[in-house]
């Protein structure tokens, strides 16, 4: 596939689950379908369609109400995976991924790249559609196979004989698109925008150039979160430090696990005890260096707790990490606005001449401001 400018290529990753090989559905019963397995899709079922729609296809279907947090958790973690491997990326809760690869070098470095810390992160191989747009990319994703990638090259011919309620509109807009007799898309590319829209108003314009592959929506850029925390509970509650070491060092280990797939480091570090019979007790740091491996975080955090005299029984533990730094992974060649400060630059500049040695980053100055060789006009000193 060709990505010229202004035609961006997009990567739609679904993730679905079975429940031991019967149908499942997703999704609230006065709405749509959030997702299904790929059981109930061999039924007809598909995401956005009416729930109503999908218990007709598939009655045996085991119907479920969407797990929020469950969700939020899939989401989080699909994006963190994902985050530096296109300038935008889009992440629903549903599991649906976007990256916008417009301007990215290696198209095809970025899908292995994609599949393979989405099979890392989740444990589940990813379906994969490439296509001019988010809609066409989608579409081509829910025909893939497991771990494969549908690459479309003509957007309108593959749109064309899908059966027009991939347009996920309401109820009442089927009928009323059944009546007319537009029951593909290719029926639906076929009228006029002006003359749909007069039928189901602004939708029906948006649905007209949907099915044409001209794909009128833009990405939400999904931006990474400036918090994280990890908690226990204990039941019956502790007083054994070494039991409180213990649980610090495994949630110290999810936090990194998290940080490292967001690329991201802790620079304020806090532990907050919860007591039985006694108000809460908290130790908190700002570090000047970010924190970022398990090591690193329990070396701090243990510290603490081999220090710390209880006053009660111990209920629950939490290690928040209130403030992370937020596109340290990114390459600059991928920052988008807002992404990275002056300072966060000059953050990623110091850990990279930390790791690699001082000679690694240079800072020019002005030298032959009117040269007309780029390379004299700066002094490219240490």
């Amino acid at each position: 596939m060709h990505v010229c400018c202004g035609l961006i290529g997009h990567l739609e990753l679904v993730q679905r689950r079975d429940l031991y090989g019967t149908p499942v559905v997703v999704g609230h019963w006065e709405d749509h379908v959030v997702a299904a397995s790929d059981v109930a899709i061999e039924f007809g079922v598909a995401p956005g369609m009416p729930l109503r729609q999908a218990e007709h296809l598939c009655p045996q279907a085991t119907f479920l109400p969407p797990d929020l947090e469950a969700a939020t958790h899939l989401r989080e973690l699909i994006a963190s995976a994902l985050y530096d491997l296109a300038p935008v990326v889009e992440v629903r809760s549903e599991g649906i991924a976007w990256l916008d690869l417009g301007g990215v070098p290696s198209i095809s470095g970025s899908v292995r790249e994609a599949r393979r810390r989405l099979r890392a992160a989740t444990g589940r191989e990813p379906r994969l559609g490439l296509a001019s747009g988010p809609f066409t990319a989608r579409l081509a994703a829910s025909q893939a196979r497991a771990g494969r990638l549908l690459r479309i090259e003509d957007a309108r011919g593959f749109l064309a004989p899908l059966p027009s309620r991939v347009l996920s509109l309401d109820e009442e807009q089927m009928e009323r698109l059944d009546l007319l007799g537009l029951r593909t898309l290719g029926a639906v590319a076929a009228i006029g925008p002006r003359e749909l829209e007069s039928q189901l108003g602004r939708d029906g314009r948006r649905a007209v150039l949907l099915a044409r592959g001209l794909e009128p929506d833009q990405l939400e850029p999904w931006r990474p979160p400036l918090f994280s925390s990890a908690h226990r509970q204990f039941e019956p509650p502790v007083e054994d430090r070494e039991a409180l070491l213990f649980v610090a060092r495994a949630l110290c280990g999810d936090l990194a696990e998290e940080l490292g797939l967001r690329g991201a480091g802790a620079k304020q570090v806090r532990v907050r005890l919860l007591f039985e019979t006694a108000e809460a007790d908290a130790r908190d740091s700002v570090v000047r260096h970010p924190l970022s491996s398990a090591a690193e975080l329990f070396g701090l955090i243990g510290s603490w707790v081999k220090e710390w005299r209880p006053r009660a029984p111990i209920t629950e533990m939490w290690i928040e990490l209130p403030v992370l730094e937020s596109a340290g992974r990114r390459q600059l060649r991928l920052w988008a606005g807002g992404d990275g400060t002056s300072e966060e630059v000059i953050a990623a500049l110091e850990r990279l001449q930390e790791r690699h040695g001082d000679d690694v980053v240079r800072k020019p100055r002005l030298a032959l401001l009117h040269s007309p060789l780029p390379a004299r006009r700066f002094d490219w000193g240490a």
